[in-house]
């Protein structure tokens, strides 16, 4: 798919979230969203793939903390920029402490795509890249591995 847009919402916050003001941000900076793109978000958390636990970054409270998508910037792309998709660099498109997994839900009942654990994000330009995606034939089960691809 053409036009990946991605871009940095995590500061100091483990539990951050993608939300529909970081993709104004981003369109400010970078411009429209394209129809059709994967919006990857880069938050830099595939610095902490070589370690389970800082991976995982499981709190005192028995949750993983890590970044993720909110629902409500996966509602404003799907209505207003008709995405493909959206990737993250973490291990789940919800951040890591939900309880529950709207943003799975929001994006997969629209008949769009996740990509989870994305490597490498910050190599790859703001926008402008074509994404691909190789994904096996799978059957009744939740997920796959992938290998993907962004060319420039």
């Amino acid at each position: 798919h053409h036009g990946v847009a991605r871009f940095r919402p995590v500061r100091a916050d483990a539990d951050a979230v993608v939300l529909p003001s970081d993709l104004a941000a981003f369109e400010h900076g970078h411009g429209r969203i394209p129809r059709g793109a994967v919006v990857a978000m880069n938050s830099g958390w595939d610095a902490r793939v070589n370690s389970t636990a800082d991976y995982q970054n499981i709190g005192p409270d028995g949750k993983q903390h890590f970044p993720g998508f909110g629902k409500d910037a996966v509602e404003w792309l799907l209505a207003n920029r008709d995405i493909a998709g959206i990737g993250v660099d973490t291990l789940s498109l919800d951040r890591g402490a939900a309880d529950v997994f709207d943003t799975h839900l929001t994006l997969l009942s629209a008949n769009r795509y996740g990509i989870e654990n994305l490597a490498n994000l910050g190599r790859i330009p703001a926008r402008g890249a074509t994404i691909f995606v190789g994904v096996i034939p799978w059957e009744h089960g939740s997920g796959g591995p992938a290998r993907v691809f962004a060319r420039w």
